[in-house]
């Protein structure tokens, strides 16, 4: 045998391109990995009050995405409708988001869970405490 046939080279550079292609495709999705950023909210407190049907969550937004957006928000998988605030910009300082969740029935004292959604689709879960 003096040297490798054209099968054998062909093969051998099958495996070397597969590699290549590999690691290519782990740097390029760690790299756009590091660069891209998901929002994130810190959620401060969640008060519900049974007798107006008020909602609010107060958020903090501490980066790296300057203005997150909000989308929903459920409260014991009811979706709440009104809004009042539709991004929150960074700050180290809390910000209030009120919302009217209707049809929502709950004793003074207890708990109901919640989701914030914002825009990009992050579902941030929180506890909201029933007031009168």
């Amino acid at each position: 045998m003096k040297g490798l046939t054209s099968i054998e080279l062909a093969i051998l550079l099958a495996i070397i391109i597969v590699i290549a292609v590999a690691v290519g495709w782990y740097m390029y999705t760690t790299f756009v990995a590091s660069t891209s950023s998901s929002p994130k909210l810190q959620i401060v407190s969640a008060q519900y009050s049974s007798s107006s049907g008020t909602l609010v969550v107060t958020v903090v937004n501490p980066g790296p995405v300057n203005n997150v957006g909000i989308s929903a928000i459920y409260l014991n998988g009811v979706p709440c409708t009104g809004i009042n605030v539709t991004s929150v910009a960074i700050s180290s300082a809390p910000k209030p988001i009120g919302a009217t969740c209707s049809g929502i029935s709950a004793a003074v004292g207890t708990q109901l869970s919640g989701q914030l959604v914002t825009t990009a689709g992050t579902t941030f879960p929180f506890t909201a405490v029933v007031t009168s």
